[in-house]
């Protein structure tokens, strides 16, 4: 517990601490001139500045209180990595009033803290934001760098991919304050007072990517006190059922222990895994909407050519009958009289289509089992059939599972029935 108010006491001293007195026109390092503010980071104020030196916007990110020549190595070390596609670069660290300012790559995109608040994410999403921020870790494990500061507001969208905004949670502040909001994203054994690591990103990977699926942070209580008690020592509710590809990862980053947790090769290859399920179920979902497609164009083509049939047919006759008549130079006598022997035969058949067309609707009402007209009746009749709802779909795929069951364990009872070993026992008895 003398962690857990140590961490609290830093909370408290960071908003109570942050800086005042910074505004519009004031210059950073003599180059950087603050422009507007564009929010708030971890330990304090984003403005877009103007680089008067290279005549650029870049965005000025304030530290707090920490030692600026750690920090000045931490951003060299990752200035390395700045043709990563995956990693926000970072230019240059400046001192101004006893507070360091991280100047970055200004990036106008949201950050997934925008998506993540409106509810869960589709896991085709979240296995892209997963892919990203693996790819990124990875290169910055690889490098020696410990990230220590992985969550949403660290995720930023630009040139249509996710990137990763280089944190400080690593390095050792001098005042002991912690960056706000990352009480639903610390590792346990950050929490308890163990340095930051490789695996203490991944456990906080995997909680911003549970965030992500389930809409909501997997430790998250009504306090922060609550909230890092559940941290450390509670497990984070199963997460639902369209998240199933990608709960193994989520699981396994979210390990209590470091040891038990998956490595950043082990979480790359889960999630290649993951992957392959998706895209199968993707594809299976476009083929899926293709067909319902072609179905309704069909339904659409079949009305068409009822409605044609039922009358264009009679006008096609009557068009026939006033052309033969007029190739046959037939006088005007003989065509009254060919009309009274044609009309009780078009009467006859007239009846018999209006026959048919109730008959047909009469069916498809019975079916139905509600009071409909009876041509709202026929018009259905030519649609093409209704959508499953989830629960028929649901129902036929038990029913299919049922039969396939059964039918594997009839093949087994006689595969049984006909082995040698059964006709000796019966033989015996």
């Amino acid at each position: 517990m003398r962690e857990l108010r140590g961490f609290l006491k830093g909370v408290a001293g960071y908003a109570g601490g942050m800086e005042q007195g910074t505004g519009p026109g004031r210059v950073l390092g003599g180059r950087y001139r603050l422009e507007i503010q564009q929010g708030y980071g971890g330990y304090g104020q984003v403005w877009v500045a103007y680089d008067e030196s290279l005549h650029v916007r870049v965005a000025a990110e304030a530290l707090g209180a920490v030692d600026s020549t750690r920090v000045r190595r931490f951003a060299l070390a990752v200035a390395r990595l700045r043709g990563h596609p995956n990693l926000v670069p970072v230019y240059d660290v400046v001192e101004a009033r006893g507070v360091v300012w991280r100047i970055r790559a200004l990036v106008p995109g949201p950050s997934l803290a925008d998506p993540a608040a409106h509810g869960p994410m589709p896991a085709e999403m979240v296995w892209e934001v997963a892919q990203a921020l693996l790819n990124a870790l990875a290169a910055m494990h690889e490098a020696g760098i410990v990230h220590g500061d992985v969550r949403p507001a660290n995720v930023v969208q630009t040139e249509g991919r996710w990137a990763l905004l280089p944190g400080t949670g690593a390095v050792e502040r001098i005042d002991g304050t912690w960056p706000t909001g990352s009480a639903n994203y610390v590792a346990p054994e950050v929490l308890l007072g163990a340095r930051p690591a490789p695996s203490s990103d991944l456990f906080s990977l995997g909680s911003t990517l549970y965030h992500l699926l389930a809409g909501h942070p997997p430790f998250q209580r009504h306090s922060i006190a609550e909230t890092l008690l559940a941290v450390a020592q509670a497990d984070p509710p199963p997460l639902s059922l369209h998240a199933g590809e990608l709960a193994p990862l989520v699981e396994g980053l979210l390990a209590k222990e470091p040891d038990r947790r998956l490595t950043t090769t082990q979480a790359l290859g889960v999630l290649d895994r993951a992957g392959r399920k998706l895209s199968g179920r993707k594809r299976y979902r476009e083929e899926a909407a293709q067909a319902r497609a072609g179905a309704a164009l069909r339904g659409r083509r079949s009305h068409t050519a009822g409605a044609a049939s039922l009358f264009g047919i009679p006008v096609l006759l009557a068009a026939a009958l006033m052309w033969a008549a007029a190739q046959a130079e037939v006088r005007p006598g003989d065509i009254s009289d060919f009309f009274v022997v044609l009309l009780p035969w078009a009467v006859f058949a007239v009846g018999l289509c209006v026959l048919v067309v109730q008959a047909r609707a009469a069916l498809t009402r019975r079916r139905a089992r509600e009071r409909v007209s009876v041509w709202r009746c026929y018009v259905r009749s030519l649609a093409p059939p209704a959508r499953w709802t989830d629960e028929e779909r649901a129902r036929r795929r038990a029913a299919a599972e049922r039969a396939v069951d059964e039918a594997l364990l009839t093949v087994d009872r006689r595969v049984a029935s006909a082995s040698p070993r059964a006709g000796r026992g019966a033989t015996d008895a």
